[in-house]
C-alpha cells in the first residue's frame, strides 16, 4: 500500500510539472497571452531545470540502492516550482511585500529535504559514509550553492534580455539567506523527527 502511495504521488508531481511547463511554454511562444510580472522564460528554466533535477537524482538513486527518490519529494519540488510561478502570474510578488521571502524561505527548505532524503538514502546503503552531522551541513552547503545558481541565471537573464527579476543588492543578499534560513529549518525538523523516533524505540 505504501509503494503504490508513494508511486501516486510521483506520478501526481510530474503530471503538474507537465502542466506547468506547458502552460509556461505556451506564453513564451505567444500562443496564449497571460500577464506577468517577471519573465515565462525565468518561470520555464526553474520547472524545467527542478523538474530534471529531481529525476536525475530518482534515477541515479534508483540504480544505486534499488529506490527511487520519495513520492513526497517529487511532490515537495513540484509545490515550490508552484509557489514561485504563482507568484508571478498573481502578482504575488508584486502585491505582496512578503511573497519573495516567503517562497525564497520555503524553495530553500524544499530544495534541502531533496538533498538530505538523497543523502540519506545513499548513506544508509553505505555508499557514501558522512554521519549525521556530514548529512546536515552538505545538505545545508548544496542548498545554498543551488540557491547562487538560481540568483546568477536571474543577473545572466536581466543582462542579456534587459529584464528586472535580479532587484537590487539588498533584495538578492535577502533571497539567499532566506533560502539558508528554510534549508536550516528544515533539516532541523528532519534531526529532532530522528531522535523522537529513536526514543520511542528506547
Amino acid at each position: 500500500m505504501a509503494k503504490k502511495t508513494d508511486q501516486f504521488l510521483r506520478w501526481l508531481a510530474r503530471s503538474i510539472f507537465l502542466l506547468l511547463i506547458f502552460f509556461e511554454l505556451a506564453n513564451a511562444l505567444g500562443l496564449i497571452h497571460f500577464e506577468l510580472v517577471f519573465t515565462w522564460l525565468g518561470l520555464l528554466n526553474t520547472a524545467v531545470v527542478v523538474w530534471l533535477m529531481v529525476e536525475l537524482a530518482s534515477l541515479f538513486l534508483r540504480k544505486k540502492t534499488g529506490w527511487p527518490l520519495p513520492g513526497w519529494v517529487f511532490l515537495v519540488a513540484g509545490a515550490a516550482v508552484y509557489a514561485d510561478a504563482l507568484g508571478d502570474i498573481l502578482s504575488g510578488y508584486f502585491l505582496f511585500s512578503w511573497y519573495d521571502q516567503a517562497a525564497h524561505f520555503t524553495g530553500g527548505a524544499a530544495c534541502a529535504g531533496l538533498v538530505f532524503s538523497f543523502l540519506r538514502r545513499l548513506t544508509k546503503t553505505r555508499i557514501i559514509q558522512i554521519g549525521r552531522w556530514g548529512l546536515t551541513v552538505f545538505s545545508i552547503a548544496i542548498t545554498g550553492f543551488l540557491g547562487s545558481l538560481y540568483e546568477i541565471e536571474e543577473y545572466l537573464e536581466d543582462f542579456f534580455r534587459g529584464s528586472h527579476r535580479l532587484g537590487d543588492g539588498f533584495d538578492t543578499a535577502n533571497d539567499m539567506l532566506l533560502n539558508a534560513l528554510g534549508a536550516v529549518f528544515i533539516i532541523l525538523l528532519f534531526i529532532l523527527f530522528a531522535v523522537a523516533k529513536s526514543r520511542k524505540k528506547l
